[in-house]
C-alpha cells in the first residue's frame, strides 16, 4: 500500500480548537487525515509538529523532526506568535510559561498577573509596539525553513497566511493587525519566490472561523481542512 505523509509545521493555531469540546474538537490536520483515509487505497499519515507559542526561532527545536519525517507535503502555519506586539520581552515570557517552580519564577508570574496585565496595552505602546520577531528576521528564518525542506526532501510546500486579529486583540496589543498584514505579505512573497503554494485566510469570518481572534473554531478547522484538501488533491 502506498503511504502519503503530510507534515504540519506551526504554532498553537495548527493544533488548537477554540472553544474546545472533548467530544468533537479536531484540528485541521486530524480532519485531513480522516477524510483522505476514507474509502482510499492510499494511507495518509499526518504528522503535526505544531506547539504552543512557537516562533521562527523556536522551530529550530524541531528541525530534525521536520526533515526526518520526509513528508510528501509540508503545511507551514507559523507567524502569529512572531508578529503579535508584546508587553514583555521574550525572556520574561519564557519564565512565565516555564515548568520551574522556583521562588523567582513565582515572583515574576505574580508581578505579571497583578501589575503588568492590567496595563498591558500601555506597555505595548511604551515598548514601541514591538513584536518578538522583527519582519527582517521573520523573512530570513522563513526562507531558511523552506530552503531546508526543499534541500533535504522532495516535499511540496503549502504556506498558510496568518489569521488577522479581531478587535479585542488589537485593543489589548495595538499594532498587531498592521504587523500581521506585513508578515502575511512576506509569506506570500516568499511563496512565489520559492515555488510554494500560498493559501490566504483573509476572507475567513472572525466570529465564525476563529472567534478568539487567533485559533480556529470547529467550523474554522473544517474550512481550512477543505481548502487544504483542494490543494492536496491537485498535487496528486
Amino acid at each position: 500500500m502506498k503511504i502519503q505523509k503530510i507534515v504540519i509545521v506551526g504554532n498553537s493555531v495548527a493544533i488548537r480548537n477554540r472553544p474546545h469540546d472533548n467530544a468533537t474538537s479536531k484540528n485541521y490536520g486530524q480532519i485531513i487525515e480522516e477524510k483522505l483515509n476514507t474509502n482510499s487505497e492510499q494511507l495518509t499519515l499526518v504528522r503535526n509538529l505544531g506547539f504552543t507559542r512557537a516562533t521562527m526561532y523556536d522551530l529550530h527545536k524541531v528541525y530534525p523532526e521536520i526533515i526526518n519525517n520526509f513528508g510528501d507535503i509540508y503545511i507551514l502555519n507559523i507567524g502569529s506568535s512572531d508578529a503579535a506586539t508584546r508587553e514583555i520581552p521574550r525572556w520574561y515570557a519564557d519564565y512565565l510559561f516555564s515548568n520551574k517552580r522556583s521562588f523567582t519564577v513565582r515572583i515574576l508570574k505574580g508581578f505579571h498577573e497583578l501589575v503588568i496585565k492590567p496595563i498591558r496595552r500601555y506597555l505595548v505602546i511604551l515598548r514601541g509596539k514591538r513584536a518578538w520577531t522583527s519582519a527582517r528576521v521573520f523573512r530570513e528564518e522563513y526562507i531558511k525553513l523552506i530552503n531546508t525542506i526543499q534541500k533535504n526532501t522532495h516535499g511540496k510546500i503549502i504556506c498558510l497566511s496568518i489569521n488577522i486579529p479581531n478587535e479585542r486583540i488589537e485593543r489589548e496589543v495595538p499594532g498587531s493587525t498592521k504587523n500581521y498584514k506585513k508578515f502575511n505579505q512576506i509569506i506570500k512573497d516568499i511563496s512565489l519566490e520559492r515555488n510554494c503554494m500560498f493559501l490566504s485566510m483573509d476572507d475567513l469570518e472572525v466570529d465564525t472561523h476563529y472567534p478568539d481572534g487567533t485559533h480556529f473554531s470547529e467550523r474554522g478547522n473544517e474550512e481550512v481542512a477543505n481548502r487544504l484538501l483542494d490543494i492536496i488533491q491537485q498535487i496528486k
